[in-house]
């Protein structure tokens, strides 16, 4: 199932529909502290961003707030739902930080069966709490774009095992704010105890290690 949503035409004024979107977004997102739009804009501020893939998003719809092209997967259906109602379109219409009309899309699918995008022609994968994206999704990354992933999964730690990645940014988090570290790289993704850390290994536990220094996420430069 493939979604195109176009710009609103309606401006601030609320649907119904609009509304409803609006106060189950803000309910379940902005009112836990869970809607990382710092971490979304920065992003776009460091790395210039403007195109970002999110498998795995569920409805979390922020990063079409701070990116005019998105692309959203999932294959719950209350995330096909909610990415087909009017809404949403009404929702990223007020709440984002660009001059052009967003351009999103939904994809109702499992992401690891592969994806109606083009390769290489996104500038930012994301890889939240989602598996493995940072392996079944990165043709679709640009050589050059940046794939932000947290290890809740071990997917970052799958990502540092990469050749076609490598380690640009540890991104702290406090409240809202959200802030990257560039330098002193090394000394993250060293394991607590003595463990070979594999691809095999990750894969079959599907969570993270537990490191001596850890981050909220990782941004991750694909390189080839």
């Amino acid at each position: 199932m493939l979604l195109t949503i176009r710009p609103s035409v309606n401006g601030p004024h609320a649907t119904p529909m609009s509304t409803h979107v609006f106060r189950s977004y803000v309910a379940a997102y902005e009112d836990s502290g869970g809607d990382r739009l710092g971490l979304f804009t920065l992003m776009a501020e460091r790395f210039d961003c403007r195109s970002a893939l999110y498998p795995g998003s569920f409805d979390h719809v922020t990063p079409a707030f701070v990116f005019p092209v998105t692309c959203f997967v999932d294959m719950d259906t209350e995330a096909a739902r909610f990415f087909a109602d009017p809404g949403v379109k009404e929702l990223v219409a007020l709440r984002k930080v660009y001059a052009e009309a967003p351009r999103i899309r939904f994809c109702e699918t499992d992401y690891e069966r592969g994806l109606p995008e083009a390769e290489a022609s996104f500038d930012l994968l994301i890889s939240l709490n989602a598996g493995f994206v940072s392996q079944h999704c990165k043709q679709y990354l640009k050589v050059g774009g940046i794939l932000l992933v947290n290890n809740l999964h071990g997917d970052a730690s799958m990502a540092r095992l990469d050749s076609d990645y490598v380690l640009v940014g540890a991104i702290n988090r406090r409240g809202a704010r959200f802030s990257l570290v560039e330098k002193d790289l090394s000394t993250y993704f060293v394991p607590k105890r003595d463990v070979e850390v594999t691809q095999e290994h990750l894969a079959r536990t599907r969570r993270g290690v537990a490191f001596t220094r850890r981050a909220f996420a990782y941004a991750f430069q694909r390189v080839r």
